[in-house]
């Protein structure tokens, strides 16, 4: 799948961390998630270890401005996750969010992934859906985060 006219996607790097930041809780207030301590994961402060074995990219529009981030995080040598996917209202109802899950199991099948999980916010329903559309299966949420009561999984063939 092609990455829709005039968008295009970077690999972040540790200097990316602000924007992403910045993006990723404009997100989360916007959808009533913003309570929760923003602080509570420093992975953005230090992308590029954070997210080695795996990849964190950031969406630009024509103007090269970010309007969102997307990640695949190595939890083992068969198993990542989905992180911290999020898009600006403006970059929404686009394909953009399509386009970066089709890119992230490309991703995850290229380093020979077996299995993809995700954890989200029942509050998500826009992305809940396309998760469902793109063949992930609900599974028990670990709780881990305390904005996600929602996971999912998609074992790679």
């Amino acid at each position: 799948m092609n990455l829709p006219k005039f968008y295009s996607y970077i690999e972040a790097k540790n200097s990316h961390g602000k924007i992403a930041n910045e993006i990723i809780f404009s997100v989360l207030d916007e959808y009533g998630l913003g309570g929760f301590n923003h602080h509570s994961d420093d992975s953005l402060n230090k992308i590029e270890n954070s997210f080695s074995g795996g990849f964190f990219g950031l969406l630009q529009n024509e103007n090269h401005e970010i309007i969102g981030t997307f990640g695949l995080y190595k939890l083992n040598e068969v198993n990542c996750e989905i992180r911290k996917m999020f898009l600006l209202p403006k970059a929404r109802r686009k394909g953009l969010g399509k386009w970066m899950v089709n890119f992230l199991i490309g991703k995850a099948k290229e380093l020979g992934f077996q299995k993809i999980t995700l954890d989200t916010a029942s509050v998500l329903l826009e992305a809940i859906d396309l998760y469902k559309k793109m063949g992930f299966k609900e599974i028990e949420a670990s709780n881990d985060s305390p904005r996600c009561d929602r996971a999912f999984e998609l074992v790679i063939e």
